[in-house]
């Protein structure tokens, strides 16, 4: 049987959102689906694969959030690994002095800055008890010491409605819960984060 003070006690081990933190396992939840995660027939290959030390922080509104970092943490690496785009994945520097910084942040989905960013899909302003939150994913990828950086954005959002008249978010598809929202989230936000990063001209080099 669920309690407010149990939503709110299973809320606060899972991502980012005060709103969504309470309302975990007492809704039903939901991943935008304007971007989705790639097959590999979708993955940029790359001929050289090279090594790379990856950093990683999930922030909320531009604040480390370190609670939020551990639990998403594997679904990071484990999609830079499977991204095919490095020979090796570590924490330590690199041995060719390549660095991989990525950054999730959550940020309200009334940001005006936010919203500028998407171009469909996202349902603002929704009826009924029904609230969402905004994911920003910043890639940062320097192949050496002298090399130019290269960045990729990238933007996802999960949504959460509460009671039997909550509206279904559009262009959304529901989960089993929170946890299993943030790691599908991070999963499709970093992925496409990675293979725009491959498509850039400088990457190969």
């Amino acid at each position: 049987m669920f309690t407010f003070e149990s939503c709110m006690k299973r809320g606060a081990r899972v991502v980012a959102a005060v709103v969504l933190t309470m309302l975990s396992g007492c809704a039903s939840v939901y991943v935008d689906t304007n971007i989705k995660e790639l097959t590999p027939a979708e993955r940029v290959s790359v001929a050289n694969p090279q090594p790379v030390q990856l950093l990683f922080e999930f922030q909320t509104k531009g604040v480390q959030n370190g609670q939020a970092t551990d639990l998403l943490k594997d679904a990071v690496w484990n999609t830079v690994r499977g991204s095919g785009l490095f020979s090796q994945v570590g924490e330590g520097p690199a041995a060719n002095g390549a660095l991989l910084h990525i950054t999730i942040n959550n940020v309200p989905l009334s940001d005006d800055a936010f919203a500028k960013g998407f171009v469909t899909g996202f349902t603002f302003g929704l009826v009924g008890n029904t609230v969402g939150d905004g994911y920003v994913c910043t890639v940062d990828y320097l192949s050496g010491p002298n090399a130019q950086k290269i960045t990729t954005i990238t933007r996802d959002a999960i949504y959460t409605s509460l009671g039997a008249t909550a509206s279904t978010p559009q262009h959304a598809q529901k989960v089993a819960g929170f946890t299993e929202a943030a790691n599908l989230m991070a999963r499709k936000i970093v992925g496409n984060g990675l293979n725009d990063l491959a498509k850039a001209p400088g990457f190969a080099k």
